[in-house]
Protein backbone atom coordinates (compact mmCIF):
# COMPACT_ATOMS: atom_id res chain seq x y z
CA UNK A 1 0.00 0.00 0.00
CA UNK A 2 2.63 2.27 0.74
CA UNK A 3 4.47 1.97 -2.55
CA UNK A 4 1.24 2.50 -4.42
CA UNK A 5 0.70 5.73 -2.62
CA UNK A 6 4.39 6.68 -3.72
CA UNK A 7 3.47 5.95 -7.32
CA UNK A 8 0.62 7.50 -7.20
CA UNK A 9 1.54 11.13 -5.60
CA UNK A 10 5.03 10.41 -8.01
CA UNK A 11 2.39 10.21 -10.89
CA UNK A 12 0.28 13.28 -10.05
CA UNK A 13 3.83 14.92 -9.35
CA UNK A 14 4.89 14.34 -12.74
CA UNK A 15 1.37 15.07 -14.77
CA UNK A 16 1.59 18.67 -12.66
CA UNK A 17 5.30 19.49 -13.50
CA UNK A 18 4.42 18.45 -17.12
CA UNK A 19 2.04 20.14 -17.22
CA UNK A 20 3.33 23.66 -15.82
CA UNK A 21 6.23 23.28 -18.18
CA UNK A 22 3.67 23.07 -21.34
CA UNK A 23 1.92 26.18 -20.30
CA UNK A 24 5.26 28.13 -19.13
CA UNK A 25 6.73 27.26 -22.60
CA UNK A 26 2.80 29.04 -24.44
CA UNK A 27 4.40 32.52 -22.87
CA UNK A 28 5.25 35.01 -24.90
CA UNK A 29 9.09 36.07 -23.86
CA UNK A 30 9.29 33.41 -21.65
CA UNK A 31 8.33 30.63 -23.21
CA UNK A 32 10.75 31.30 -26.38
CA UNK A 33 13.71 30.78 -23.47
CA UNK A 34 12.51 27.16 -22.60
CA UNK A 35 13.54 24.45 -24.62
CA UNK A 36 11.70 21.15 -25.57
CA UNK A 37 14.68 19.58 -23.95
CA UNK A 38 13.73 20.78 -20.40
CA UNK A 39 10.91 17.86 -20.22
CA UNK A 40 13.95 15.38 -19.88
CA UNK A 41 15.76 17.24 -17.49
CA UNK A 42 14.97 15.26 -14.26
CA UNK A 43 16.68 17.48 -11.19
CA UNK A 44 14.87 20.25 -12.73
CA UNK A 45 11.05 18.59 -13.22
CA UNK A 46 11.29 17.49 -9.46
CA UNK A 47 11.79 21.00 -8.36
CA UNK A 48 9.07 22.06 -10.32
CA UNK A 49 6.72 18.51 -9.35
CA UNK A 50 7.22 19.91 -5.43
CA UNK A 51 6.83 23.64 -6.03
CA UNK A 52 3.36 22.65 -8.04
CA UNK A 53 2.45 20.12 -5.45
CA UNK A 54 2.46 22.75 -2.57
CA UNK A 55 0.62 24.91 -5.07
CA UNK A 56 -1.74 22.47 -5.47
CA UNK A 57 -2.14 21.83 -1.09
CA UNK A 58 -2.05 25.26 -1.05
CA UNK A 59 -5.01 25.87 -3.42
CA UNK A 60 -6.91 23.09 -1.97
CA UNK A 61 -6.66 24.68 1.33
CA UNK A 62 -7.59 27.74 0.11
CA UNK A 63 -10.43 25.99 -1.38
CA UNK A 64 -11.87 25.26 2.12
CA UNK A 65 -11.38 28.29 3.44
CA UNK A 66 -13.40 29.88 0.38
CA UNK A 67 -15.91 27.26 0.64
CA UNK A 68 -16.42 27.82 4.78
CA UNK A 69 -16.37 31.45 4.26
CA UNK A 70 -19.36 31.83 1.30
CA UNK A 71 -21.50 28.60 2.28
CA UNK A 72 -21.02 28.77 6.48
CA UNK A 73 -19.90 31.68 8.19
CA UNK A 74 -21.70 34.22 5.86
CA UNK A 75 -24.89 32.82 5.84
CA UNK A 76 -24.92 32.45 9.39
CA UNK A 77 -23.41 35.83 9.70
CA UNK A 78 -26.66 37.33 7.70
CA UNK A 79 -28.99 35.33 9.86
CA UNK A 80 -27.65 36.35 12.73
CA UNK A 81 -30.38 38.77 13.39
CA UNK A 82 -33.34 36.05 12.62
CA UNK A 83 -31.56 33.47 15.36
CA UNK A 84 -31.74 33.20 19.08
CA UNK A 85 -28.91 34.98 20.78
CA UNK A 86 -26.05 32.22 21.19
CA UNK A 87 -27.01 29.99 18.10
CA UNK A 88 -24.13 31.01 15.75
CA UNK A 89 -22.16 27.72 16.31
CA UNK A 90 -25.65 25.54 16.19
CA UNK A 91 -26.12 27.40 12.65
CA UNK A 92 -22.64 26.13 11.56
CA UNK A 93 -23.27 22.81 12.57
CA UNK A 94 -26.86 22.22 10.99
CA UNK A 95 -25.44 23.61 7.79
CA UNK A 96 -22.57 21.25 8.07
CA UNK A 97 -24.35 18.71 8.87
CA UNK A 98 -26.61 18.71 5.48
CA UNK A 99 -23.83 20.04 3.03
CA UNK A 100 -20.58 18.00 4.05
CA UNK A 101 -22.08 15.11 6.13
CA UNK A 102 -25.53 14.08 3.66
CA UNK A 103 -25.01 16.04 0.55
CA UNK A 104 -20.84 15.43 0.33
CA UNK A 105 -21.80 12.24 0.75
CA UNK A 106 -23.31 11.10 -2.56
CA UNK A 107 -20.46 11.84 -3.99
CA UNK A 108 -17.62 8.60 -3.86
CA UNK A 109 -13.79 8.52 -4.12
CA UNK A 110 -13.59 4.95 -4.36
CA UNK A 111 -15.91 5.22 -7.66
CA UNK A 112 -14.60 7.99 -8.78
CA UNK A 113 -12.84 7.54 -12.37
CA UNK A 114 -9.35 9.74 -13.33
CA UNK A 115 -7.19 9.54 -15.93
CA UNK A 116 -4.81 8.58 -13.04
CA UNK A 117 -6.88 5.57 -11.78
CA UNK A 118 -7.51 4.36 -15.98
CA UNK A 119 -3.88 3.98 -15.88
CA UNK A 120 -2.65 2.54 -13.15
CA UNK A 121 -5.64 -0.11 -13.03
CA UNK A 122 -5.96 -0.84 -16.93
CA UNK A 123 -2.37 -0.17 -18.72
CA UNK A 124 -0.03 -0.66 -15.25
CA UNK A 125 -2.17 -3.66 -13.56
CA UNK A 126 -1.97 -2.20 -9.61
CA UNK A 127 -3.27 -4.73 -6.75
CA UNK A 128 -7.02 -2.91 -6.99
CA UNK A 129 -7.26 -3.59 -3.18
CA UNK A 130 -4.10 -1.39 -2.66
CA UNK A 131 -4.99 0.93 -5.54
CA UNK A 132 -8.50 1.57 -2.96
CA UNK A 133 -6.48 1.66 -0.12
CA UNK A 134 -4.20 4.12 -1.03
CA UNK A 135 -6.44 6.44 -3.19
CA UNK A 136 -8.96 7.11 0.02
CA UNK A 137 -5.83 7.91 1.85
CA UNK A 138 -4.09 10.12 -0.96
CA UNK A 139 -7.59 12.29 -1.41
CA UNK A 140 -9.03 12.00 2.07
CA UNK A 141 -6.04 13.19 4.20
CA UNK A 142 -5.62 16.41 3.03
CA UNK A 143 -9.62 16.51 2.68
CA UNK A 144 -9.99 16.10 6.41
CA UNK A 145 -6.81 17.62 7.26
CA UNK A 146 -7.64 20.88 6.01
CA UNK A 147 -10.74 20.88 7.07
CA UNK A 148 -9.65 20.75 10.70
CA UNK A 149 -8.76 24.25 11.13
CA UNK A 150 -11.69 25.48 9.06
CA UNK A 151 -14.06 23.80 11.66
CA UNK A 152 -11.63 25.26 14.74
CA UNK A 153 -11.75 28.33 13.51
CA UNK A 154 -15.70 28.54 13.13
CA UNK A 155 -15.98 27.46 16.84
CA UNK A 156 -13.57 30.24 17.64
CA UNK A 157 -15.25 32.66 15.99
CA UNK A 158 -19.02 32.21 17.04
CA UNK A 159 -17.58 31.54 21.31
CA UNK A 160 -17.81 27.67 20.82
CA UNK A 161 -15.56 25.86 22.86
CA UNK A 162 -12.89 24.54 20.11
CA UNK A 163 -13.40 20.97 21.21
CA UNK A 164 -16.50 21.31 19.36
CA UNK A 165 -15.24 22.20 16.27
CA UNK A 166 -13.26 19.02 16.45
CA UNK A 167 -16.00 16.82 17.10
CA UNK A 168 -17.92 18.26 14.14
CA UNK A 169 -14.73 17.72 12.18
CA UNK A 170 -15.59 14.04 13.55
CA UNK A 171 -18.74 13.82 12.82
CA UNK A 172 -17.87 14.63 9.30
CA UNK A 173 -15.26 11.99 9.02
CA UNK A 174 -18.03 9.34 10.18
CA UNK A 175 -20.22 10.12 7.76
CA UNK A 176 -17.72 9.79 4.88
CA UNK A 177 -16.94 6.78 6.08
CA UNK A 178 -20.29 5.63 6.74
CA UNK A 179 -21.15 7.00 2.71
CA UNK A 180 -18.27 5.48 1.01
CA UNK A 181 -19.52 2.04 2.75
CA UNK A 182 -23.02 2.42 1.72
CA UNK A 183 -22.14 2.98 -1.91
CA UNK A 184 -19.80 -0.10 -1.93
CA UNK A 185 -22.38 -2.00 -0.36
CA UNK A 186 -25.37 -0.91 -3.09
CA UNK A 187 -22.49 -1.64 -5.98
CA UNK A 188 -21.76 -5.19 -4.35
CA UNK A 189 -25.35 -5.74 -4.48
CA UNK A 190 -26.70 -3.90 -7.21
CA UNK A 191 -23.90 -2.69 -9.29
CA UNK A 192 -25.67 0.82 -9.03
CA UNK A 193 -23.44 3.83 -8.61
CA UNK A 194 -25.29 6.63 -6.50
CA UNK A 195 -22.09 8.89 -7.47
CA UNK A 196 -23.00 8.77 -11.24
CA UNK A 197 -26.43 9.41 -10.97
CA UNK A 198 -27.65 12.63 -11.98
CA UNK A 199 -31.07 12.51 -11.06
CA UNK A 200 -30.50 11.40 -7.32
CA UNK A 201 -27.57 14.38 -7.24
CA UNK A 202 -30.14 16.69 -8.19
CA UNK A 203 -32.79 15.19 -6.01
CA UNK A 204 -30.21 15.50 -2.96
CA UNK A 205 -29.56 19.05 -4.06
CA UNK A 206 -32.91 20.55 -4.10
CA UNK A 207 -33.62 18.49 -0.21
CA UNK A 208 -30.26 19.35 1.10
CA UNK A 209 -29.47 23.05 0.34
CA UNK A 210 -33.38 23.99 1.64
CA UNK A 211 -33.08 22.01 4.44
CA UNK A 212 -29.58 23.36 5.51
CA UNK A 213 -30.72 27.62 4.64
CA UNK A 214 -34.48 27.63 5.07
CA UNK A 215 -34.97 26.98 8.87
CA UNK A 216 -32.37 29.01 9.81
CA UNK A 217 -33.91 32.12 7.93
CA UNK A 218 -37.06 31.20 9.91
CA UNK A 219 -35.20 31.30 13.26
CA UNK A 220 -35.04 27.66 13.53
CA UNK A 221 -31.89 25.50 14.11
CA UNK A 222 -32.64 21.68 12.63
CA UNK A 223 -29.66 20.20 13.64
CA UNK A 224 -27.95 22.01 16.95
CA UNK A 225 -24.96 21.05 18.51
CA UNK A 226 -26.88 19.34 21.72
CA UNK A 227 -27.94 16.80 19.02
CA UNK A 228 -25.34 16.38 16.51
CA UNK A 229 -22.51 16.22 19.23
CA UNK A 230 -24.76 14.37 21.70
CA UNK A 231 -21.90 11.47 23.64
CA UNK A 232 -24.69 9.12 22.72
CA UNK A 233 -24.79 9.89 19.28
CA UNK A 234 -20.82 10.37 18.67
CA UNK A 235 -20.39 6.95 19.97
CA UNK A 236 -23.07 5.53 17.79
CA UNK A 237 -21.35 7.38 14.98
CA UNK A 238 -17.98 5.76 16.02
CA UNK A 239 -19.31 2.62 15.67
CA UNK A 240 -20.81 3.09 12.54
CA UNK A 241 -18.27 4.94 11.30
CA UNK A 242 -15.52 2.29 12.49
CA UNK A 243 -17.38 -0.44 11.01
CA UNK A 244 -17.72 0.90 7.36
CA UNK A 245 -14.00 2.27 7.32
CA UNK A 246 -13.10 -1.35 8.35
CA UNK A 247 -14.92 -2.35 5.43
CA UNK A 248 -13.93 -0.05 2.56
CA UNK A 249 -10.03 -1.05 3.58
CA UNK A 250 -10.26 -4.75 4.47
CA UNK A 251 -13.79 -6.33 4.93
CA UNK A 252 -14.90 -6.13 1.43
CA UNK A 253 -13.42 -8.58 -1.12
CA UNK A 254 -14.85 -7.90 -4.43
CA UNK A 255 -12.19 -4.88 -5.42
CA UNK A 256 -9.85 -7.54 -7.32
CA UNK A 257 -13.07 -9.15 -9.25
CA UNK A 258 -15.47 -5.95 -9.84
CA UNK A 259 -13.32 -2.73 -9.45
CA UNK A 260 -12.30 -2.93 -13.35
CA UNK A 261 -15.88 -3.17 -14.11
CA UNK A 262 -16.33 0.33 -12.43
CA UNK A 263 -14.03 2.33 -14.72
CA UNK A 264 -15.79 3.34 -17.86
CA UNK A 265 -13.70 6.25 -19.47
CA UNK A 266 -16.75 8.59 -19.96
CA UNK A 267 -16.54 9.10 -16.82
CA UNK A 268 -13.56 10.86 -16.38
CA UNK A 269 -13.77 13.88 -15.66
CA UNK A 270 -12.03 15.23 -18.04
CA UNK A 271 -14.28 13.25 -20.53
CA UNK A 272 -17.89 14.43 -18.92
CA UNK A 273 -16.42 18.42 -19.40
CA UNK A 274 -16.07 17.79 -22.94
CA UNK A 275 -19.42 16.75 -23.45
CA UNK A 276 -20.61 19.48 -21.36
CA UNK A 277 -18.69 21.96 -23.24
CA UNK A 278 -20.11 20.31 -26.12
CA UNK A 279 -23.48 20.56 -24.84
CA UNK A 280 -23.10 24.40 -23.38
CA UNK A 281 -21.82 25.64 -26.25
CA UNK A 282 -23.98 24.11 -28.83
CA UNK A 283 -26.78 25.73 -26.24
CA UNK A 284 -25.10 29.13 -25.99
CA UNK A 285 -23.46 29.71 -29.51
CA UNK A 286 -24.77 26.98 -31.46
CA UNK A 287 -26.43 27.71 -34.87
CA UNK A 288 -30.52 26.91 -35.36
CA UNK A 289 -31.58 25.42 -39.03
CA UNK A 290 -33.57 28.87 -38.80
CA UNK A 291 -30.51 31.04 -38.69
CA UNK A 292 -29.19 29.65 -42.01
CA UNK A 293 -32.30 29.24 -44.07
CA UNK A 294 -32.38 33.24 -44.27
CA UNK A 295 -30.13 34.11 -47.46
CA UNK A 296 -28.57 36.97 -46.52
CA UNK A 297 -25.88 36.96 -49.67
CA UNK A 298 -27.96 39.46 -51.61
CA UNK A 299 -28.40 42.19 -49.50
CA UNK A 300 -24.04 42.03 -49.08
CA UNK A 301 -23.67 41.53 -52.44
CA UNK A 302 -25.24 45.15 -52.60
CA UNK A 303 -22.97 46.65 -50.21
CA UNK A 304 -20.11 45.52 -52.19
CA UNK A 305 -18.86 43.49 -49.68
CA UNK A 306 -15.96 41.29 -51.28
CA UNK A 307 -12.91 39.07 -49.06
CA UNK A 308 -13.11 38.49 -45.94
CA UNK A 309 -15.56 41.45 -45.40
CA UNK A 310 -18.21 39.48 -47.22
CA UNK A 311 -17.14 36.31 -45.14
CA UNK A 312 -17.09 38.05 -41.72
CA UNK A 313 -20.43 40.37 -42.53
CA UNK A 314 -21.91 36.85 -43.47
CA UNK A 315 -20.78 35.67 -40.28
CA UNK A 316 -22.23 38.23 -38.10
CA UNK A 317 -26.02 38.35 -40.14
CA UNK A 318 -26.46 34.63 -39.61
CA UNK A 319 -25.56 35.19 -35.75
CA UNK A 320 -28.29 37.72 -34.99
CA UNK A 321 -30.10 35.56 -32.73
CA UNK A 322 -27.01 35.15 -30.47
CA UNK A 323 -25.34 38.58 -30.66
CA UNK A 324 -27.99 41.50 -31.93
CA UNK A 325 -30.60 39.60 -29.92
CA UNK A 326 -28.64 40.07 -26.60
CA UNK A 327 -28.07 43.71 -27.74
CA UNK A 328 -32.19 44.34 -27.65
CA UNK A 329 -32.25 42.95 -24.46
CA UNK A 330 -29.92 45.41 -22.78
CA UNK A 331 -31.47 48.46 -24.53
CA UNK A 332 -35.44 47.44 -23.38
CA UNK A 333 -33.66 47.15 -19.84
CA UNK A 334 -32.43 50.64 -20.07
CA UNK A 335 -35.52 51.84 -21.71
CA UNK A 336 -37.53 50.24 -18.75
CA UNK A 337 -35.25 51.96 -15.70
CA UNK A 338 -35.24 55.56 -18.10
CA UNK A 339 -39.01 55.14 -18.40
CA UNK A 340 -39.20 54.18 -14.52
CA UNK A 341 -37.14 57.38 -13.61
CA UNK A 342 -39.35 59.88 -16.10
CA UNK A 343 -42.02 58.91 -14.02
CA UNK A 344 -40.38 59.31 -10.57
CA UNK A 345 -39.92 62.83 -11.73
CA UNK A 346 -43.33 63.23 -12.00
CA UNK A 347 -44.02 61.57 -9.02
CA UNK A 348 -41.70 62.65 -6.92
CA UNK A 349 -38.92 65.41 -8.54
CA UNK A 350 -37.00 66.00 -5.75
CA UNK A 351 -35.92 62.34 -5.47
CA UNK A 352 -35.59 62.24 -9.18
CA UNK A 353 -33.16 65.23 -9.20
CA UNK A 354 -31.46 64.02 -6.22
CA UNK A 355 -30.91 60.81 -7.92
CA UNK A 356 -29.72 62.41 -11.14
CA UNK A 357 -26.99 64.48 -9.61
CA UNK A 358 -25.84 60.85 -8.34
CA UNK A 359 -25.39 59.40 -11.65
CA UNK A 360 -21.83 60.22 -12.34
CA UNK A 361 -21.08 59.06 -9.62
CA UNK A 362 -22.34 55.57 -10.07
CA UNK A 363 -19.12 54.91 -11.97
CA UNK A 364 -18.02 52.06 -10.31
CA UNK A 365 -21.05 50.28 -10.34
CA UNK A 366 -21.23 50.76 -13.94
CA UNK A 367 -17.66 49.37 -14.72
CA UNK A 368 -19.27 46.00 -13.73
CA UNK A 369 -22.17 46.24 -15.61
CA UNK A 370 -20.28 46.87 -18.72
CA UNK A 371 -18.35 44.14 -17.57
CA UNK A 372 -21.49 41.63 -17.17
CA UNK A 373 -23.43 43.06 -20.33
CA UNK A 374 -20.61 42.88 -23.18
CA UNK A 375 -21.35 40.69 -26.08
CA UNK A 376 -17.59 39.92 -26.56
CA UNK A 377 -17.28 37.08 -24.99
CA UNK A 378 -20.20 35.25 -26.47
CA UNK A 379 -19.17 36.68 -30.04
CA UNK A 380 -15.84 34.85 -29.35
CA UNK A 381 -16.67 31.72 -28.37
CA UNK A 382 -19.45 31.77 -31.02
CA UNK A 383 -16.71 32.75 -33.74
CA UNK A 384 -14.67 29.55 -32.68
CA UNK A 385 -17.13 26.94 -32.58
CA UNK A 386 -19.28 28.01 -35.74
CA UNK A 387 -16.09 29.42 -37.86
CA UNK A 388 -12.32 29.26 -36.82
CA UNK A 389 -12.36 25.87 -35.02
CA UNK A 390 -13.11 24.71 -38.59
CA UNK A 391 -11.21 27.61 -40.64
CA UNK A 392 -7.85 27.26 -38.54
CA UNK A 393 -7.51 23.74 -40.08
CA UNK A 394 -6.57 25.54 -43.46
CA UNK A 395 -3.22 27.06 -43.98
CA UNK A 396 -4.05 30.22 -46.05
CA UNK A 397 -6.64 30.82 -43.17
CA UNK A 398 -3.66 30.91 -40.76
CA UNK A 399 -1.79 33.42 -42.68
CA UNK A 400 -0.84 36.53 -40.24
CA UNK A 401 -2.26 38.66 -42.84
CA UNK A 402 -5.78 37.01 -42.59
CA UNK A 403 -5.72 36.92 -39.02
CA UNK A 404 -4.89 40.45 -38.39
CA UNK A 405 -7.49 41.24 -41.11
CA UNK A 406 -10.59 39.04 -39.45
CA UNK A 407 -9.33 40.85 -35.71
CA UNK A 408 -9.54 44.01 -37.71
CA UNK A 409 -13.09 43.56 -38.77
CA UNK A 410 -14.53 41.52 -35.80
CA UNK A 411 -13.04 44.31 -33.52
CA UNK A 412 -14.86 47.05 -35.31
CA UNK A 413 -18.03 44.90 -35.54
CA UNK A 414 -18.19 43.90 -31.71
CA UNK A 415 -17.32 47.37 -31.05
CA UNK A 416 -20.16 48.80 -32.50
CA UNK A 417 -22.75 46.12 -30.61
CA UNK A 418 -21.35 47.38 -26.66
CA UNK A 419 -20.99 50.65 -28.12
CA UNK A 420 -24.63 50.73 -28.40
CA UNK A 421 -25.58 49.86 -25.02
CA UNK A 422 -22.73 51.93 -23.69
CA UNK A 423 -24.23 55.22 -25.77
CA UNK A 424 -27.82 54.36 -24.62
CA UNK A 425 -26.85 54.08 -21.44
CA UNK A 426 -24.87 58.05 -22.00
CA UNK A 427 -28.09 59.25 -23.43
CA UNK A 428 -30.31 58.28 -21.00
CA UNK A 429 -27.96 59.53 -18.25
CA UNK A 430 -27.77 62.94 -20.20
CA UNK A 431 -31.48 63.19 -21.18
CA UNK A 432 -32.35 62.48 -17.33
CA UNK A 433 -30.18 65.53 -16.30
CA UNK A 434 -31.84 67.57 -18.89
CA UNK A 435 -35.87 66.73 -17.78
CA UNK A 436 -34.70 67.34 -14.08
CA UNK A 437 -33.78 70.46 -14.63
CA UNK A 438 -29.49 70.14 -14.10
CA UNK A 439 -27.03 70.76 -16.58
CA UNK A 440 -27.02 67.94 -19.41
CA UNK A 441 -23.56 68.38 -20.58
CA UNK A 442 -21.29 69.58 -17.47
CA UNK A 443 -17.42 68.57 -17.37
CA UNK A 444 -18.58 65.33 -15.21
CA UNK A 445 -21.38 64.21 -17.26
CA UNK A 446 -19.28 64.73 -20.66
CA UNK A 447 -16.57 62.32 -18.76
CA UNK A 448 -18.58 59.48 -17.96
CA UNK A 449 -19.74 59.51 -20.70
CA UNK A 450 -16.93 58.99 -22.10
CA UNK A 451 -15.77 56.49 -19.87
CA UNK A 452 -18.69 54.44 -20.41
CA UNK A 453 -18.33 54.53 -23.85
CA UNK A 454 -14.50 53.35 -23.46
CA UNK A 455 -15.27 50.98 -21.28
CA UNK A 456 -17.76 49.54 -23.92
CA UNK A 457 -14.30 49.40 -26.27
CA UNK A 458 -12.17 48.34 -23.25
CA UNK A 459 -14.02 45.18 -22.46
CA UNK A 460 -14.20 44.33 -26.04
CA UNK A 461 -10.72 44.60 -26.58
CA UNK A 462 -10.13 42.26 -23.95
CA UNK A 463 -12.34 39.68 -24.79
CA UNK A 464 -10.72 39.34 -28.15
CA UNK A 465 -7.14 40.59 -27.07
CA UNK A 466 -7.41 36.99 -24.82
CA UNK A 467 -9.33 35.07 -27.62
CA UNK A 468 -6.36 35.89 -30.17
CA UNK A 469 -3.13 35.68 -28.14
CA UNK A 470 -3.85 33.07 -25.73
CA UNK A 471 -7.27 31.04 -27.80
CA UNK A 472 -7.89 29.14 -24.87
CA UNK A 473 -10.66 26.82 -26.17
CA UNK A 474 -10.22 23.04 -27.43
CA UNK A 475 -12.36 21.76 -30.42
CA UNK A 476 -14.54 20.28 -27.35
CA UNK A 477 -15.07 23.58 -26.07
CA UNK A 478 -13.22 23.41 -22.91
CA UNK A 479 -10.80 25.75 -21.69
CA UNK A 480 -7.67 24.10 -21.64
CA UNK A 481 -5.22 27.75 -21.06
CA UNK A 482 -4.79 28.73 -17.28
CA UNK A 483 -3.57 32.02 -18.13
CA UNK A 484 -6.67 32.30 -19.79
CA UNK A 485 -8.83 31.53 -16.66
CA UNK A 486 -6.24 33.36 -14.31
CA UNK A 487 -6.39 36.88 -16.28
CA UNK A 488 -9.86 36.38 -16.78
CA UNK A 489 -10.56 35.94 -13.04
CA UNK A 490 -8.16 38.77 -12.35
CA UNK A 491 -10.38 41.19 -14.62
CA UNK A 492 -13.64 40.58 -12.82
CA UNK A 493 -12.09 40.30 -9.72
CA UNK A 494 -10.88 43.99 -10.60
CA UNK A 495 -14.28 44.87 -11.91
CA UNK A 496 -16.01 43.76 -8.35
CA UNK A 497 -13.71 45.85 -6.57
CA UNK A 498 -14.75 48.83 -8.47
CA UNK A 499 -18.42 47.63 -7.82
CA UNK A 500 -17.30 47.99 -3.76
CA UNK A 501 -16.57 51.81 -4.44
CA UNK A 502 -18.50 53.78 -2.42
CA UNK A 503 -18.61 56.74 -4.71
CA UNK A 504 -16.91 58.05 -8.02
CA UNK A 505 -16.01 61.22 -8.91
CA UNK A 506 -13.95 62.98 -11.08
CA UNK A 507 -10.86 61.14 -9.76
CA UNK A 508 -12.35 57.86 -10.44
CA UNK A 509 -14.07 58.96 -14.10
CA UNK A 510 -10.52 60.03 -15.32
CA UNK A 511 -8.91 56.93 -13.86
CA UNK A 512 -11.00 54.86 -15.65
CA UNK A 513 -10.71 56.26 -18.85
CA UNK A 514 -6.51 56.50 -18.70
CA UNK A 515 -6.12 52.30 -17.39
CA UNK A 516 -9.19 52.25 -20.12
CA UNK A 517 -7.26 53.08 -23.44
CA UNK A 518 -3.65 52.13 -21.76
CA UNK A 519 -4.91 48.66 -21.22
CA UNK A 520 -6.33 48.72 -24.80
CA UNK A 521 -3.30 50.33 -26.84
CA UNK A 522 -1.23 47.53 -25.32
CA UNK A 523 -3.60 44.63 -25.49
CA UNK A 524 -3.82 45.68 -29.65
CA UNK A 525 -0.27 45.59 -30.12
CA UNK A 526 0.28 42.43 -28.15
CA UNK A 527 -2.42 41.23 -30.48
CA UNK A 528 -0.47 42.37 -33.80
CA UNK A 529 2.89 41.26 -32.44
CA UNK A 530 1.49 37.96 -31.09
CA UNK A 531 -1.71 36.81 -32.58
CA UNK A 532 -0.32 35.84 -35.67
CA UNK A 533 1.62 32.90 -33.84
CA UNK A 534 -0.74 32.13 -30.99
CA UNK A 535 -4.06 31.96 -32.98
CA UNK A 536 -4.09 28.54 -33.35
CA UNK A 537 -6.44 25.34 -32.58
CA UNK A 538 -5.57 23.63 -29.47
Amino acid sequence: MVRTLRQLISMRAAINANVFLYYLSRLWIIGKKIPESVYGKKELKQIVAVFTMIIGQLTKLAGKILYMMIFVILPVILLDQKMPDGTEFDSVVSIVFFLNCILGGTDSVVFKVTREKYTCLIYMKMDPLNYVRSYLVYIYVPFFVYFLPCFLVCAWLFHAPLYKGALLWFVLMMFRAMAEAFQVVLYDKKEFFVSRSTKISWIMILLCVPAAYGPLASGIVPVPASILLHPAVLLVLLILGAGSLWYVLKGYKGYRMKMHRTIDPKWITSELMKSAGNQSAAKEVGMKEKDLQIDHTKDLRKQGLTGYDYFNALFFARHRRQLIRPVYYRLAIIFVLFACMVGLRVANPAVAAYICRQITSMLPLLVFIMYAVTVAEKACKAMFYNCDKSMLKFGFYRNPEVILKNFKIRLIRISVYNLIVGAAISAAAIVLRAICGLAPLNPETVLFAAAVLMLSVFFTVHHLFMYYVFQPYSEEMNIKNPFFRAINLAMYVISYICLQVQTGGLAFTAGVLIVTVAYTVIALVLVYRYAPKTFRVK
